[in-house]
């Protein structure tokens, strides 16, 4: 019975001209991309340092709600003066710290995640650990 069922959805598929089109041909983007000649350059795009690599550092925990978690991201990063920051009514709270450091608090349930990206370990470390006491 559920064949027959399937059988019959997947001979009534419409094939109307509106939808041959994307079915039968190939999408390109309109737009070109240029592309990287060396790693040097791409790195070099990602900010002023130049060749250095960036750096990410990462910290989990358990935490008592979301409600309570985004609060206390919030509050922290207002603490750090963070700018660009995310709605407060979002599970993932990011922000900018400084000029060139990015911050997220991912906030799931009963568990924070903290991740800071940036192009100096001792700093970004530093921030980490800071916004990890806010938990």
């Amino acid at each position: 019975m559920l064949n027959n069922i399937l059988l019959a959805a997947a001979v009534t598929i419409p094939t109307t001209p509106l939808c041959a089109p994307i079915l039968a041909e190939e999408v390109t983007s309109p737009k070109t991309i240029p592309t990287v000649s060396s790693p040097t350059a791409f790195v070099g795009g990602l900010g002023e340092t130049g060749s250095m690599p960036p750096t990410m550092a990462l910290y989990s925990k358990s935490v008592a709600n979301n409600i309570a978690c985004r609060n206390a991201a919030r509050s922290k990063f207002f603490e750090l003066g963070a700018k660009d920051m995310s709605s407060s009514n979002e599970n993932a709270q990011w922000g900018t710290i400084g000029t060139n450091m990015r911050a997220l608090v991912w906030c799931r349930e009963t568990q924070v995640i903290i991740a800071v990206t940036g192009y100096n370990y001792n700093s970004v470390s530093e921030a980490r650990d800071e916004i990890v006491k806010a938990f």
